[in-house]
């Protein structure tokens, strides 16, 4: 009898293990190994191996909008891995984005050049924000390997999308994405005139508000950074919990990223919060776009920076007269 009851205990306590576990990872609303792609959502010649689909030659394929029914909840997760390493190639793991400023896109090139490393490309409401190249993992210097599965993950949670590759937090963006009625393609390239990528895709899933993804891999930063967006502009943001403090605005080309490894840490140091925004002085960004930034925050200083790249202009592309505008129209507007 008393041989009986420990088995019915250990049942019932097996029971209450596999239904928390089932509870922890609920099932996807959309899987690719047990829903149909619907015709109008294939384009080009796509191969099935053993389970998987295989895209080649430009080859694409989309998970239907109607697993998105949360666009500010969901978690989509693509696991793919490269046949060839191919030079000057694209591949887009990710594309829900439409005409408009909405949505988001994640994406990888392949450059087989030393000096240049892989770079992945993560897209929300059309602004893009890469992360610095010497990263590590599939987009840092190690760069990506043939014939070896990655995992790719964008969760969305109240809005904000964070992008992972293989558990590693690879961008977090403090931006709400904007939703799309889109279906989100999987191999169809944002530029076309890239070629694209051969790719195996083993695995696709979209989860909904009821998964909250969690990556062990995902480390308490002591001072964590994301980014701040709007049209047409996006500004790398310090973790604010002291509003009171001192902010610095850095505008400049690629040479200011020298500032990020000792600048930006010694000013935090001083309780001095250093925001970082990426582009030529003078290079396209519109005036509306700048204005919207630089009032986002009520800047104490903005620091103006631009490289070697500057000399290449010709007077007529950097000339003080269209210059000092742009440069005065920022600092006013950080000041309202």
């Amino acid at each position: 009898m008393l041989y009986a009851k420990n088995i019915i205990f250990v049942w019932i306590v097996s029971m209450i293990a596999s239904s928390a576990t089932a509870q922890e990872t609920p099932p996807p609303v959309w899987d690719l190994s047990g829903n149909e792609i619907p015709a109008a959502l294939q384009s080009g010649s796509i191969g099935k191996v053993d389970g998987n689909i295989v895209l080649t030659g430009g080859a694409a394929f989309a998970v239907p909008p109607d697993a998105f029914k949360h666009p500010g909840n969901f978690t989509v997760q693509v696991t793919a891995s490269i046949t060839e390493l191919v030079d000057n190639t694209l591949f887009t793991i990710m594309k829900k984005q439409g005409a408009d400023d909405d949505g988001f896109t994640f994406a990888m090139d392949y450059r087989d050049d030393p000096r240049i490393s892989p770079r992945v490309y993560t897209i929300v409401n059309n602004v893009v924000m890469n992360t610095n190249s010497n990263s590590s993992g599939i987009g840092g210097k190690s760069g990506p390997k043939p014939d070896t599965p990655y995992t790719f993950t964008v969760s969305v949670r109240d809005g904000f999308a964070s992008f992972y590759i293989d558990g590693i937090p690879y961008k977090k963006c403090y931006m709400e994405v904007t939703p799309n009625d889109e279906p989100m393609w999987i191999g169809r390239n944002l530029d076309e005139e890239k070629k694209p990528m051969d790719v195996v895709i083993s695995d696709v899933k979209v989860y909904g508000p009821d998964y909250v993804y969690v990556s062990d891999k995902e480390k308490e930063e002591e001072n964590p950074r994301g980014v701040v967006a709007g049209k047409g502009w996006a500004l790398d943001v310090p973790k604010i919990e002291n509003p009171e403090w001192p902010k610095v605005m850095i505008y400049g080309d690629s040479i200011s990223m020298g500032y990020r490894n000792y600048l930006i840490p010694a000013l935090l140091e001083k309780n001095v919060y250093v925001f970082h925004c990426v582009h030529f002085i003078n290079g396209g960004v519109p005036k509306q776009a700048m204005e919207e930034m630089a009032g986002r925050y009520q800047f104490d200083a903005i620091v103006f920076n631009n490289g070697l790249h500057s000399l290449q202009w010709p007077p007529v592309t950097v000339s003080t007269g269209r210059d000092l505008p742009m440069r005065s129209s920022a600092m006013r507007s950080g000041r309202r």
